[in-house]
């Protein structure tokens, strides 16, 4: 799946959390309790969001990973497989780490936690699922914590998936190097 065909659905996702969210302001005296389904729908239009980012971050790597240059670049070294390998790690993780950012985002833009450093914080305990109570939301705004721990199960679970492709395509990349050098 390459950017074109993608960016349509990457653009409603996004659409999708927008509209959710500007119906929704903050305000800066009491927090005022929003309607359920004003609730679900974030966390709704959230999951939408990050899935749709994973699945183009996923079309991408499989994309590069079946790339002709790619291919031919690894079968000149083993060394190289693991450096594809490591790249895919670390392009899955900076991936994760976009849901976690995006989390924290929307926590600061309905108002229920002020800081920046708090709102990575909460966002990154509750995504990985540690979730250790020492910042809580108010009552009305709990569901949005278990949709982000929702959503990081399921990324994570993708995430993992996504790996293991990658390792498994860089181990037969290598089984081709072995089979040259024979």
């Amino acid at each position: 799946m390459s950017w074109k065909q993608l960016r349509w659905p990457l653009l409603a996702g996004m659409a999708t959390v927008g509209m959710v969210l500007s119906g929704y302001r903050a305000t800066p005296q009491l927090l005022i309790c929003p309607e359920f389904s004003t609730v679900a729908g974030i966390v709704v239009g959230m999951l939408v969001a990050t899935a749709i980012i994973h699945a183009w971050v996923t079309s991408v790597q499989v994309e590069l990973i079946h790339w002709e240059r790619l291919i031919s670049w690894c079968s000149t070294s083993r060394s190289r497989h693991l450096l594809l390998i490591t790249l895919g790690a670390l392009i899955t993780a900076a991936t994760l780490l976009l849901d976690i950012v995006l989390w924290a985002w929307v926590y600061r833009h309905v108002g229920v936690i002020h800081g920046l450093a708090e709102s990575l914080y909460f966002s990154g305990i509750t995504f990985t699922t540690v979730g250790y109570g020492d910042i809580t939301l108010v009552s009305c705004w709990r569901l949005l914590s278990v949709g982000e721990a929702i959503n990081g199960i399921l990324m994570a679970g993708w995430s993992t998936a996504q790996l293991i492709f990658i390792v498994q395509r860089a181990m037969t990349l290598g089984f081709h190097y072995d089979d040259d050098k024979s």
